[in-house]
């Protein structure tokens, strides 16, 4: 009997690109410290594996994300829109399967492993992929296997670090409170003005993430035969984007256009050009 081949879920590729829970490398370093783990051998303590549960994602995920659930499996998958064809990723508890490497997904993967209580990672698949999940991973603190860096992934890791600590939050110096009769009615008014502004705040990202799924639609339908270019066009398309909402610059949410042609007239008849109106049937007057 020939063997079996395996089943690829719908809408993922062969080679795809993972992050997955590093339990056993959690599970030797637990050993190394701990003289009662040693005496366990190779079992991994299930405190290890928490929060794997398929679906247990960060809320602000959730609500960016369409997601949809394998009717046999029980394994959720999250698509960018609600018409695309291929989920952005799928989640099978302990590990998170893509066939992008967009930095965008690759955050957001990083992201759900934090939220998850994962230390320790392992990537697989293409070696830009990988390369993204040690990068941001590594930023955020995590540590990962299945990514061997070299000296300029190093420097790189080391530049985003040095960034990153320049961003900083201070608490807001305010002014005694007053005693003044109105100064209750002033307080709504400035947690309304606080709410506003992070409205807009919310508002400008999405139209940011609309203007790239524009460019992803065209730059796909142009390079359709090469996957590699679309990579690396919206990976530059993705860093202007977030460098500009950095910046505080504004975006306009995507409209898409009816390209229909306009002043076509019901099959069998034309529109008349100005200056040339058929003239109306005039009746003979003989008999």
């Amino acid at each position: 009997m020939a063997a079996e081949k395996p089943v690829v879920p719908r809408g993922m590729s062969k080679r795809s690109n993972t992050i997955a829970q590093d339990a056993a490398a959690k599970s030797a370093n637990a050993a190394q410290s701990s003289p009662e783990a040693t005496k366990k051998g190779k079992s991994i303590d299930p405190s290890i594996l928490q929060a794997s549960s398929s679906g247990d994602i960060p809320d602000a995920l959730r609500k960016r994300y369409f997601s949809t659930t394998n009717k046999w499996s029980g394994e959720p998958a999250y698509f960018t829109t609600a018409q695309a064809k291929e989920p952005a990723f799928r989640d099978q508890g302990r590990r998170l399967i893509t066939s992008s490497e967009s930095d965008e997904v690759v955050r957001d993967l990083v992201a759900i492993a934090r939220h998850r209580g994962w230390s320790h990672v392992h990537v697989t698949g293409s070696e830009t992929f990988r390369r993204a999940a040690w990068l941001e991973a590594s930023r955020q603190g995590l540590e990962v296997r299945g990514y061997r860096p070299n000296e300029r992934d190093l420097q790189e890791l080391d530049r985003v670090r040095r960034d990153a600590s320049r961003n900083s939050i201070a608490p807001a110096v305010t002014a005694p409170a007053s005693r003044e009769p109105g100064r209750d009615r002033r307080q709504p008014d400035e947690a309304s003005r606080q709410t506003s502004s992070e409205q807009s705040r919310v508002k400008n990202a999405r139209a940011a993430q609309s203007q790239l799924r524009v460019i992803e639609t065209v730059v796909r339908a142009a390079l359709f035969d090469n996957p590699d270019a679309v990579a690396r066009v919206m990976k530059v398309a993705n860093d202007k984007v977030r460098t500009h909402l950095q910046a505080g610059w504004q975006f306009q949410a995507a409209k898409v256009r009816d390209t229909a042609v306009r002043g076509v007239e019901p099959a069998g008849r034309t529109r008349q050009g100005p200056g040339k109106e058929r003239a109306p049937l005039q009746r003979s007057r003989g008999r």
